[in-house]
């Protein structure tokens, strides 16, 4: 499967105005009685990119084919193989969640999710999206610092909310779905010392990534699974029985 770019319209130049994500996100956000007319334009341009780049594709690779949209981008899925939408639950949306997903898996094509997860502390789940606004950066060089104040980790509830997503995913008809993700560098495991020093609590990581050390479950690796990994992989591993027997 050959993936023809992700939310190309807010990661890339061109489609949005704004040399920033935050700044292409913020002329659709910002400006509401101008949105519906912004969008329709953008799907336009999105589309018409994702024609060409369909068909400059499927002359040099044979595979399935699908792009990894969000869903304002109103994508025109008939060059596609698969349906992939980007798709985070946060509590502004948690009680339409089920629903929406099942609109999606009511489509023509199969239906993949990418680019959904959340981190380890207390309440990332609800923030969705802005899971990663409680960490600093370095202003000259955007290296994540340190986090901007104490945050509990939640292993648990990492695991809880990726457990929760693959349910509604598999109950409602979702073709596959792709956690994002397994290891987040840059955000390393610091357990000792000033809890806001330790970046995992903020890494979407399924893993915790160990600095000049190897890990206890894997001993010849530099990471620890964390919870959500071994949820993850009890609904993959249950997946495959059942696919195996049917």
């Amino acid at each position: 499967m050959f993936v023809a770019g992700i939310e190309l319209s807010v990661m890339n130049r061109g489609f949005l105005p704004g040399g920033t994500p935050e700044e292409r996100v913020e002329q659709l956000v910002g400006r509401p009685e101008q949105r519906a007319a912004a969008l329709r334009e953008l799907g336009g341009r999105v589309n018409a990119f994702l024609r060409d780049a369909a068909a400059a594709v499927r002359e040099r690779f044979g595979g399935g084919l699908t792009y990894a949209a969000i869903q304002f981008e109103q994508v025109d899925w008939a060059p596609f193989d698969f349906a992939t939408f980007e798709l985070i639950r946060s509590a502004e949306v948690a009680d339409g969640f089920r629903e929406a997903v099942r609109e999606l898996a009511r489509g023509p094509k199969p239906l993949a999710i990418t680019g959904f997860g959340t981190a380890a502390y207390r309440g990332a789940g609800d923030r969705g999206g802005r899971v990663l606004e409680v960490v600093e950066h370095d202003p000259r060089t955007r290296v994540p610092v340190r986090l901007t104040g104490s945050y509990e980790r939640d292993e648990a509830g990492q695991a809880a909310y990726l457990d929760e997503l693959l349910e509604i995913f598999e109950a409602e008809g979702v073709d596959g779905a792709f956690v994002f993700l397994f290891a987040l560098p840059g955000y390393p495991h610091r357990p000792d010392g000033d809890p806001r020093d330790d970046l995992d609590r903020a890494g979407l990581g399924i893993v915790k990534i160990l600095e000049g050390r190897r890990g206890t479950t894997y001993p010849d690796l530099e990471w620890e699974p964390k919870a959500a990994f071994s949820a993850v992989a009890r609904r993959y591993r249950a997946a495959a029985a059942g696919a195996a027997t049917a």
